[in-house]
């Protein structure tokens, strides 16, 4: 009840109330920076309130960490999953918590008991003595939440649980939810999908600026609703249209590559992509995306194939070489590749632009042009920041992703490889990534979507290639594209 986190002078949950009644779906909804993650932070007992307090049952509650939060029943699947690699599913579920044979044996019989009675709870079927990284990615979250399960949780916060997911997977996902619901469990969820929201939900409070700006039934709410509470103001979407196809820039032939266990990730992968046309690649994550993004990009060797930048052969070309000659590349992952966050918002803007000649001049470089030229640059693509020379870790997610955009756009690069280019992006940001990608495109850019984002990939590209554990399931062109059958491809099935 009126809970309130500050850091410094900013207020990330101010006199924030919404309760969640037990047995129901209870959505949290809002965009980059209106305070989900402080708030279940607090709820899970990573964090704790400067004001208000958190009722648990009616009863006022401190937890001192999340030890004490699943105390209370109340747990937590990340959307990071937080599984053991090298250990077996079983091993996953019981671990910190195994049934003991005397002091030092694991009564794998009763672990396996316990296994299959959570199994015919949750109406699913496990190989319980696969490998965590061999097991699908729907099988890691059904998993994570059988782990709840099975210490004891009642009330399960589920972030972003469908991200990584294929239409089909993420119909069997709320099916499982809604039985959890009726047999009496509480479940917080949290997603920026608001068709999902709808369909799980049984109630959604929304969050803007720190506050709740609004709870309602879901049966009361509508996806333009649920945006414009979220935003303060109704969001026109970018409007998607055919682009005028030119000449081949990027052409794989027959490309194998190994994943990071030395597996083929891709096997004969043929891709072409023209100027002035979105190519995006669909399927279920783990099927050979990185593969394929780190083969066009130059972070990892090919086994076999070629690869062609326009009228070069560049198979064994650096990625720097690659850049060259007009690759841009937006990186999945921001924090760690896409930008460097102890570094300036301006050296992050500036990156790898440094060495034109409108920059620097026998190696020194031109602080005052480069000063003014990231000025204007931040300008135009609307970054919400303070100082260009506070580091990046200053931004919000959002807009640390309008950074990386306008970096890999400026110059107007021959072909941007862009991979998640809205993940942990909030509605108006994802509104205003899409609409750069497509001006892109209009201007004769050549674009490779790698996306988890299935309405993502049907609203900008041109032509959808579905891949299945590395080897090419189907394609489908704008206006033919319907999610159900692209889901049924992406599970490895053939097209309707």
């Amino acid at each position: 009840m009126s809970v309130t986190r500050r850091f410094g002078s900013v207020v990330a949950n101010d006199s924030i109330d919404f309760r969640a009644q037990r047995g129901t779906v209870h959505a949290i909804v809002g965009g980059n920076g209106a305070g989900k993650s402080t708030l279940m932070r607090i709820l899970q007992g990573m964090d704790r309130p400067d004001e208000g307090v958190v009722l648990v049952d009616g009863f006022p509650t401190v937890f001192f960490g999340p030890a004490d939060a699943f105390d209370r029943g109340i747990g937590m699947v990340h959307q990071e999953f937080m599984l053991v690699p090298g250990l077996s599913l079983l091993e996953n579920l019981v671990l910190a918590h195994e049934p003991m044979l005397g002091l030092d044996r694991i009564d794998r019989t009763r672990a396996l008991d316990a296994a299959h009675a959570l199994e015919a709870q949750a109406g699913v079927t496990l190989d319980w003595d696969l490998a965590v990284e061999d097991a699908p990615v729907h099988v890691r979250q059904i998993l994570e939440i059988l782990r709840l399960l099975y210490r004891g949780a009642d009330v399960l916060i589920l972030d972003e649980p469908t991200a990584v997911l294929a239409p089909a997977q993420v119909r069997e996902l709320i099916v499982l939810l809604r039985k959890l619901r009726d047999e009496g469990r509480t479940i917080l969820f949290i997603s920026h999908k608001l068709d999902e929201v709808l369909a799980v939900a049984d109630d959604i409070t929304v969050l803007r600026g720190g506050k709740v700006v609004g709870s309602l039934p879901a049966a009361q709410a509508d996806k333009a609703k649920l945006a414009e509470m979220m935003i303060g103001e109704i969001l026109a979407r970018p409007q998607a249209r055919p682009g005028a196809v030119g000449r081949p820039v990027l052409n794989l032939v027959s490309v194998t590559a190994s994943d990071s266990r030395g597996r083929a990730g891709l096997s004969g992968f043929d891709l072409t992509v023209h100027a002035g046309e979105i190519v995006g690649i669909a399927g279920v994550a783990g099927n050979g995306q990185d593969e394929l993004v780190a083969a066009v990009t130059g972070l990892s060797r090919t086994d076999c194939g070629s690869i062609r930048l326009g009228d070069v052969d560049v198979t064994r070309l650096s990625l720097r070489e690659r850049r060259a000659l007009g690759l841009a590349f937006l990186s999945p992952d921001r924090a760690g590749e896409g930008l460097c966050l102890q570094a300036t918002i301006a050296e992050n803007t500036i990156s790898g632009h440094h060495r034109r000649d409108e920059f620097s001049a026998g190696g020194t470089l031109k602080r005052g042009v480069i000063a003014r030229h990231v000025e204007a640059l931040l300008d135009r693509y609307a970054v919400k920041r303070g100082s260009s020379t506070l580091p990046a870790a200053s931004l919000s997610g959002g807009n640390q992703q309008r950074v990386a955009v306008a970096r890999e756009l400026y110059g107007n690069p021959n072909i941007l490889v862009a991979c998640q280019p809205t993940r942990g992006v909030d509605i108006r940001g994802i509104a205003f990534i899409h609409q750069c990608l497509l001006d892109y495109r209009d201007r004769g850019g050549a674009v490779l979507l790698v996306s988890e984002e299935l309405d993502e990939l049907v609203t900008l590209s041109d032509r959808i290639i579905v891949i299945y554990d590395g080897r090419v399931t189907g394609e489908v062109r704008r206006g033919s594209a319907e999610i159900d059958e692209i889901g049924r491809m992406m599970l490895g099935q053939a097209a309707a």
